[in-house]
Formats: C-alpha cells, structure tokens, sequence
C-alpha cells in the first residue's frame, strides 16, 4: 500500500517508467512476431553436470542463442530439450528451431539431458521412468543456470520472470515435468515418488543449488505428463501441437511407446481449461507422432499453423497480454459451403463460393488473426473472390463468409514465405 501512495503524486512518473520497461522489452511493436534480426550468435558453455554409473562427473551442455546486435538487455528466454524417446538425440537437433525464435527476439537454449544407456539393454517402464525424472531435473538445472548469471555475472541479458521452457516428444514431456511437478505437488503416486526419492527429489543435483526452477509457461510439442492432476488453478500456460493418430506418445491418453501410461497434450489442455489455466492445442488430425513436423509432408500446412499458433501464445505471455490464440475447428461447414485453394500460398489465394447456385447473391466475408482481431472484410455477390498476401502479411488467418440468409462457415488459411 505504502508503495501505491508514495507513486501517487508522481503518477506521470511513473506511468512513464512503466512504458519505458514495455518499451525496453520490446513489446511495443513486431519483437517476438516477426523476423527483427537476421542471425544468432551461438556459444555453447556448460550448465551443469551428472554423476555417471561408474561414479565420473560429466557436463551437461548447452546452446544458447543470442539475437545479434540485440541492445535489449533483458531477454526472455526460451529453454528447449530434444525429442529420442530418451535414448538418443542431440541438442543440435533444435538449431533450426532455437535460430528461428533468437531472429524474433529471444535468447534460446538448447540443453543436455540424461538419457539412457542401451548397453542396459532394452528400455521398459520400469527402466525408462528414472531417466525421465533425471531429464526433468536437468532442465531444472539449467533454468537456475540462467538465473544465477542473472544474479552474478548476466552475461546472457535474461529476464528471470520470462523464461518458458518447452520441447519436442521426450523433450516435452520433459518440459511438461518441469511446468507442472514441483516439490509441493501432492498426488504424486507412491511407486514415483519412491523414485523420484531415489534420484534426488524432483529438483536433483544437476547444479546451481540456491535457485528457483519456477517458468512462464510451457511449449509442448507431441508431449504429456504422467498424471494431469499435477495441473492446479495456480500452475502456468501452455501451448501444445499433437497429432491423434501419435503412437509413440498418446494424444489422448494410454499408455506410451515403452508401455508407460502417459496423459497426452488433448487430456492435459482439456483438464487445464476446467481450472481457469490458459491452455493452446492444436490438433492434427490424423497426424503420426513424427509426420507433423515434415515441412514437405502432408501435414506441413499445420505445421505453418503452428508457428504462428506457438509465436503468437509466446508473444502474448512473456508480453504479459492476456492469452487469446484461437485454434481453428476442423471442417466447419454450415449453409455456406466454400474453396479456398491454393493453401498455403505464397501470394494469393483465392475464395471460391461452390453453392453458387441457391437462391442466395449476396456475400460477405471477414478475415481475422489468431487472436480474433478482424483484418479486413469483403462484400461481394460473384462466385470468387483473390485475397493477396500483400494485405496481411506472412501466417495463419480465418476466412469467415456469410450469406445473406445468415449462413456462415470458417476455414483457416496460410500465407507463407
């Protein structure tokens, strides 16, 4: 309170001081949306480190990715792990991925994890679930890596309230241990936390005791926990991107590839939501737990929608916006029924009403973003109309076209580069 009256005769002050921090983090124009550099500087240091079976030390590494030329100096941070069913994959793996969110702003890492050892022969349940508990514990170590140089040295320029963590498949479940399992959590089943005792507790001894593993929020990509109950009404948001058809990792909820019961991103957003939790999913229907993420496959125009699905969720969270990202439903059809072809598109795409033939002449048509802001409208009574690129820029929008007998339908479109 005594902080309140001290601002009040100096509220232009201080409203001033506020809009000079918005302002400094870049939330005022296309930061955290767009491309606003053209390339990363990447160093790779170490963050942390493990005791082996045969009882060395051995580093935990990681690629940080800093926007170059940046003057901000204080980043968001985005922390990513790798997806290879914890038995194999590299941090490199997500360079194209952690380039691509530094070209929009933020400092990102991509971070070693323990995995398992085949010479142990064939992973199982029982086998795989300590790896998993370690995964989580070294990302915990690496977020108390990147806010411990911001209490010392700040070498890396990270905003300590705005660091999300996601990944790919193991990776995200592992980002997804990280979001919502923490020492407090109560329904954690008897055999788990017999193993998570085993391992250290839920933060483990990667390194950088002293600290906080607290995160924004949780980027999941074909991801899941092991029980969505670990979510309470306090936890943080979270986007997801899954295919039903995964088999590897259940959208839904089953058990996974090493006969491991795991509640998928559907199961976790859906429960998410009844607790007033701001949860993303695209779904893809269809999609395989692999077959998504192919630029060139069949699925690749979800793909597209996801990065603006993803960018978009991120930008309003660390911005501090309130989380408005609409996903689209799939195959909405009323009275109205149109094509939209080619989609994606580079330049156009043309609006194609195919029941021309009703009763019915008059159209209109809105296009609107993913947070339901509505671009630009169009009124017409011809059988198509050309919506340009040039008018809306790179991304996913909605077309909505109504008649004049108030039949409506909504399809997405992507313009890409």
């Amino acid at each position: 309170m005594k902080k309140i009256i001290y601002c009040l005769p100096f509220f232009i002050y201080c409203s001033f001081l506020m809009n000079a921090q918005t302002t400094v983090q870049g939330c005022d124009g296309k930061r955290y949306l767009q491309d606003v550099f053209t390339s990363a500087n990447v160093n790779t240091t170490n963050f942390g480190s493990f005791v082996t079976s045969t009882g060395f030390y051995s580093d935990l590494m990681v690629d940080i990715y800093q926007p170059k030329g940046d003057s901000i100096k204080k980043r968001p941070l985005l922390i990513f792990a790798f997806g290879g069913g914890f038995v194999f994959g590299t941090r490199a793996d997500l360079a194209e991925l952690c380039q691509a969110y530094a070209r929009k702003g933020y400092v990102t890492a991509s971070i070693d994890y323990r995995l398992y050892a085949l010479s142990n022969g064939t992973p199982d349940s029982n086998s795989i679930a300590p790896v998993i508990v370690q995964a989580q514990q070294d990302m915990r170590a690496a977020v108390r890596f990147f806010k411990k140089d911001a209490a010392t040295a700040n070498k890396y320029g990270i905003d300590t309230m705005n660091i999300v963590v996601g990944g790919v498949s193991a990776g995200a479940i592992t980002a997804m241990n990280v979001g919502y399992l923490s020492d407090t959590t109560t329904n954690i089943a008897p055999w788990l936390k017999t193993i998570v005792k085993a391992q250290g507790g839920i933060e483990g001894n990667s390194g950088n005791p002293g600290y906080t593993s607290n995160v924004k929020g949780v980027v999941s990509m074909s991801g899941g926990l092991y029980q969505k109950e670990w979510i309470n009404k306090n936890s943080v948001p979270f986007a997801a991107y899954h295919g039903t058809a995964d088999d590897v990792v259940p959208y839904g909820y089953g058990v996974n590839v090493y006969k491991f019961y795991t509640q998928g991103d559907k199961t976790c957003s859906d429960y998410a939501k009844t607790l007033g939790i701001s949860a993303i999913l695209l779904t893809v229907p269809g999609g395989g737990h692999t077959d998504i993420y192919d630029i060139n496959g069949k699925f690749a125009s979800y793909l597209s929608q996801w990065n603006v699905v993803a960018t978009t969720f991120l930008k309003q969270l660390v911005c501090g916006e309130k989380i408005n990202v609409q996903t689209p439903n799939e195959d909405i059809a009323n009275a109205v029924k149109i094509g939209v072809y080619p989609n994606p598109s580079q330049d156009f795409i043309n609006l194609e009403i195919q029941n021309i033939g009703n009763t019915t002449s008059n159209y209109s048509a809105e296009i609107f973003d993913v947070s339901g802001s509505i671009l630009k409208k169009y009124s017409f009574n011809n059988a198509s109309i050309q919506i340009n690129k040039s008018d809306f820029g790179r991304g996913l929008f909605f077309v909505k076209v109504k008649d004049n007998t108030g039949g409506s339908t909504v399809q997405k479109i992507v313009f890409v580069d």
